[in-house]
């Protein structure tokens, strides 16, 4: 069905994009040539797409974790040119945490069979896995009536 001019209520559907299930930044804005320089990179966006200042962060950090980080320890751990400064895992997690950032998590586990989803989904995805245990049951109950029949 075509739009109707100067309609502004009808959606162009060729323009949906299903909702990601597993977030990400767009693979330009994380390209980078190690593992510790994509950690930089991906905390730099994460930071740049919170839109808090890096202090108030540091500081809400700071207080999660019971231990000083400062606004420069930030810096460094977003510096590509810094590598010897790279955040460590724990503090990692925390800011992801604090920032609400599961592309933080996802990106890291890049070149895995694995995904971080919302906490949301996981009834979904038991139901599921419920299911494909339910079938592989009904197949194998299936099997053994039927070698039970040939069996008479």
């Amino acid at each position: 069905m075509a739009k109707a001019r100067g309609d502004k209520m009808t959606g162009d559907l060729l323009s949906w994009e299903p909702p990601k299930v597993a977030p990400r930044f767009e693979e330009t804005r994380v390209r980078a040539s190690s593992l510790a320089r994509k950690v930089c990179r991906v905390l730099a966006e994460s930071l740049k797409e919170d839109g808090r200042s890096r202090e108030d962060i540091a500081a809400q950090l700071s207080e999660f974790l019971g231990e000083e980080i400062s606004r420069d320890s930030m810096d460094a751990w977003t510096s590509e040119a810094r590598e010897n400064n790279n955040i460590s895992a724990y503090r990692y997690f925390a800011l992801a945490r604090i920032l609400g950032s599961a592309e933080m998590l996802n990106e890291l586990i890049t070149d895995t069979n694995m995904i971080v989803v919302d906490q949301k989904y996981q009834p979904l995805i038991e139901r599921e896995l419920a299911l494909e245990k339910k079938e592989a049951l009904e197949q194998f109950i299936a099997s053994r009536d039927k070698e039970w029949r040939l069996s008479k």
